[in-house]
């Protein structure tokens, strides 16, 4: 079972000698598991123990609050993913004031070396590091490091869309573009939270929604989605909606799903969203009667969206 840490000092008690893949693995993209496969390949034939090193939360949130990027993938989900790929220890290393004014050179001796006992290192090409990112992977690879370790470069991967990065990612689902997200992800985007009560305007029009809020998610283009939701080990199809609901005058942003053939009180219960492709933009119509018939519209796309594109 994978174990996760929130400081490096707790690491160095368990474990001899190490294979380290550094980053933030947001989204867990197709570059994040070429790497995360080189750095099991290594760990396996080294015999050393696998653990990722990440930083949280992610460093601008201290450096430049409010410019920090939204997450792509829950924590939790990401801890999922990582333990399916073989990871065997997970440092969430507690980023701060005080740990970013740690140089370089104190990174790799006290974090890498002493208290991670690294044998092996994997990171991206454009891997920067310590007070002020004063370090790059040509400092991780000088002489007086190397007795110690071996650094493990991983060049860009790219696909259809060029370079595999969480940034590019973010733009796509900021865009609404779904597809192109799975193409990048390998799954659909997905929202994960509890179902909250709303103010019950879908079970008024017919169409009774179940709602979860935006935390620190990136929020897709408004509109109307096709997509799945997992409930109970079991996916359904749903017509979503994400956005303000502009015909009633709303402020918050949310997320809001019609399942499709389900019937149940989802009300407390934990589902995940998948979102897999937009049928439209949010609109304002002249009547409910008009919505209504648009809203079912929006089922019938929806089913015949999903039952190309499955899960």
């Amino acid at each position: 079972m994978i174990r996760v840490y929130r400081d490096f000092k707790y690491v160095k008690n368990f474990i001899n000698n190490s294979t380290i893949a550094i980053g933030n693995f947001d989204g867990m993209h197709f570059g994040h598991m070429s790497l995360l496969k080189k750095a099991k390949e290594i760990a396996h034939h080294s015999k050393t123990t696998f653990i990722i090193l990440t930083f949280s939360p992610h460093p601008l949130k201290i450096l430049r609050p409010g410019y920090e990027p939204k997450n792509i993938l829950r924590f939790r989900s990401k801890i999922e993913m990582l333990e399916s790929v073989g990871v065997e220890i997970v440092l969430a290393q507690r980023f701060t004031k005080t740990f970013s004014k740690v140089t370089a050179k104190k990174f790799v001796l006290d974090v890498l070396i002493d208290g991670l006992k690294a044998k092996h290192i994997v990171v991206g090409d454009d891997f920067k590091f310590g007070h002020k990112r004063e370090g790059d992977v040509n400092y991780l690879a000088l002489k007086e490091f190397n007795i110690n370790f071996k650094v493990h470069i991983m060049d860009e991967v790219s696909g259809k869309f060029g370079r595999y990065s969480s940034s590019s990612i973010r733009d796509m689902i900021l865009s609404g573009d779904m597809l192109k997200v799975k193409e990048s992800l390998g799954y659909y985007y997905i929202v994960e939270g509890r179902v909250v009560a709303g103010e019950k305007l879908g079970r008024k029009l017919g169409f009774p929604t179940a709602n979860i809020h935006y935390k620190n998610n990136v929020v897709p283009e408004d509109g109307i989605y096709a997509g799945w939701v997992l409930y109970n080990k079991k996916h359904y199809m749903a017509a979503i909606s994400s956005g303000v609901r502009p015909q009633f005058n709303g402020k918050k942003r949310f997320l809001e799903a019609y399942l499709l053939n389900f019937n149940g009180n989802l009300y407390g219960k934990n589902i995940k969203i998948s979102l897999v492709k937009k049928i439209r933009d949010e609109k304002v119509f002249s009547d409910v009667e008009k919505m209504k018939l648009e809203m079912k519209h929006d089922c019938d796309k929806a089913l015949n969206i999903l039952n190309k594109y499955k899960i």
